[in-house]
């Protein structure tokens, strides 16, 4: 009887605690309510070990000389033609644009299906042998890093527009012109309707009215890594001329203007209204879909635009060019043949033949009536735009701290295929991508959290200790997800309260599903109302509806991580964010 009736009090008082718990969670409106519950509910149940890195241990750190990473080009797909090794065939592999090489959407595939009509064809050299293209999807700023650390020999190069070229010059890579433009498209802001309206009210909108109206703070941004997303480029160099006074007498960018009293000001104030920056612009796109209200403007290429309309909640936007036309050059190499110089020539007059140009307008592309005025700002140097995109990252804060938590699994599936290792070495080299000052904490689970590096300034001495923590990783374990996710809030809400102008990111990187601890539901809220935003990256077998629900509860995005593509993808979010 004793023990029945201790059973039913035990059952009773989970009972009572369990409706405490969700009548508490029900009860999160604010980020006070959301700091109080995380501390008095959820902390107090989680084990969590402290293995941080001393100030002694730090400074006996050598750390090595780091290279620059860039992805490897196989890991990106391939559509149409393959490798071959017959000598009757000339393969010719180009590195595309994605908004015009996704195999994968029928609207940004234009130049998949444009390769698979010309590999019908057959067409041959005057030696007889058959020309097959195969096009390799790589967003235009990572073709060029690739180009550049000369990890890829392509054929041909087509990025969404010639700026990229310009780079690559810059680099000292030899070029061979094949054909100026493939495609008309141009870069935009796309604007919601009503404030296209409003606008309007002052007479006709243009450009120089649209700045007036950001720089005024009324309206805000989402924007992507100018390292990365060719229209994000496009309008940085735009910004920076318009702001240079170039707008009335047409003359170029030059690098010495970068350091002018009306360019750093231009530019720290649109910073302030800019919403959200993601690495690329898909990762804004999808953040937009997902909340059509989010922002009230997005830098984008036309023809995706085109594209974005025919959804209904976007039916109504409208749009504002600006900048240098995004045509879609061809280059070749001086590694190639003669016989591949040949094809890329036949391929680029297929290309811009008039039945796949006339493909090309099914799937948004367009001669638009900004591109057949002729009034573009002057193609910049390729050591302008370096200098440019340097400008971007050391300024990119605007006098806020960005503050980061790490939060990284450890458990045992981390030792599958390479796991863990590449993570600590993608850890390694994007650390080159923080700005100094910014505060950066590490946190790791597996059965139960452990904190491994307090947030603080970053500088030489805090990145020897984040290489110290590194080094330390052993994968083992369990995955107590959330666990680890509730220490690294933690951590970021304390600063917040002595910090209320700081931006406050946390990286969630794991490869399995949680096994043990605190659920999602236990703390969806705190994520909700606690003023992080949290970037998720699925690295194996994850939960993937629950990490899609993180993203979206404060606008980001999933990133898939392979041991593969890690050393990237963490190099351009650290790079957009720290």
């Amino acid at each position: 009887m004793k023990k029945l009736t201790f059973k039913l009090g035990l059952v009773i008082g989970l009972c009572i605690s369990f409706l405490w718990a969700c009548a508490t969670i029900s009860s999160i409106n604010s980020f006070a309510d959301a700091d109080k519950y995380l501390r008095a509910s959820l902390l107090p149940n989680i084990p969590v070990e402290s293995q941080l890195i001393s100030d002694t241990a730090a400074y006996n750190v050598v750390i090595p000389p780091l290279s620059d990473s860039v992805p490897d080009p196989k890991t990106f797909p391939l559509y149409g033609a393959k490798p071959n090794n017959d000598s009757n065939i000339v393969y010719v592999e180009i590195y595309s644009s994605a908004e015009k090489a996704n195999g994968e959407r029928q609207d940004e595939r234009w130049l998949v299906d444009v390769a698979e009509k010309f590999n019908q064809q057959r067409q041959r050299l005057p030696s007889g042998q058959v020309i097959q293209v195969g096009i390799r999807n790589i967003p235009s700023g990572l073709g060029a890093q690739i180009l550049a650390a000369k990890k890829g020999k392509p054929a041909g190069y087509t990025p969404a527009t010639a700026m990229w070229v310009e780079l690559l010059k810059a680099e000292g890579l030899p070029l061979q012109a094949i054909a100026p433009a493939l495609v008309s498209n141009q870069a935009i802001f796309a604007i919601q309707p009503q404030v296209y309206q409003e606008l309007a009210q002052g007479g006709e909108v243009t450009f120089d009215r649209l700045m007036d109206t950001i720089l005024a703070g009324k309206i805000e941004v989402g924007y992507s890594n100018p390292y990365i997303a060719s229209s994000a480029l496009n309008f940085l160099h735009t910004l920076l001329w318009r702001s240079a006074g170039h707008t009335q007498d047409g003359k170029p960018l030059t690098i010495a203007e970068l350091e002018s009293p009306q360019i750093n000001s231009a530019f720290s104030t649109f910073q302030k209204q800019i919403a959200v920056t993601t690495p690329t612009y898909l990762d804004l796109k999808q953040i937009w879909i997902r909340d059509p209200q989010k922002f009230q403007a997005i830098i984008m290429a036309y023809q995706s635009y085109v594209n974005l309309k025919k959804q209904p909640e976007f039916s109504q936007l409208a749009y504002i060019p600006f900048g240098v036309p995004e045509n879609s050059p061809l280059v070749g190499f001086e590694w190639n043949t003669a016989s591949e110089r040949a094809a890329l020539h036949q391929f680029a007059a297929f290309v811009t033949s008039a039945p796949m140009q006339q493909l090309a307008q099914q799937q948004g592309y367009e001669q638009t009536k900004y591109l057949q005025g002729g009034k573009f700002p002057p193609m910049p140097s390729g050591d302008v735009l370096k200098a440019a995109q340097n400008f971007w990252k050391q300024r990119k804060d605007g006098g806020q701290t960005v503050y980061m938590e790490l939060v990284v699994d450890t458990s045992g599936s981390m030792d599958q295929n390479n796991r863990l290792q590449a993570v600590r070495q993608a850890l390694r080299l994007a650390s080159q991508q923080i700005n100094q000052g910014n505060h950066i904490g590490l946190v790791t689970f597996s059965d139960r959290p452990i904190r491994r590096i307090t947030l603080a300034p970053f500088d030489k001495l805090e990145q020897k200790r984040l290489f110290a923590a590194i080094d330390q990783l052993r994968a083992d374990g369990e995955t107590a997800l959330y666990d680890g996710l509730v220490v690294g809030l933690a951590e970021l809400m304390t600063k917040q309260k002595t910090d209320a102008n700081g931006r406050f990111y946390l990286l969630l990187l794991t490869d399995g599903k949680r096994t043990n601890g605190i659920e999602f539901a236990q703390i969806k809220d705190v994520i909700r109302h606690s003023g992080v935003r949290v970037y998720p990256i699925a690295y194996g077998e994850v939960n993937q509806q629950e990490l899609e629900a993180i993203a979206a509860i404060r606008e980001s995005s999933v990133y898939q991580g392979t041991p593969e593509k890690v050393q990237s993808l963490l190099k351009d979010l650290f790079q957009t964010n720290l």
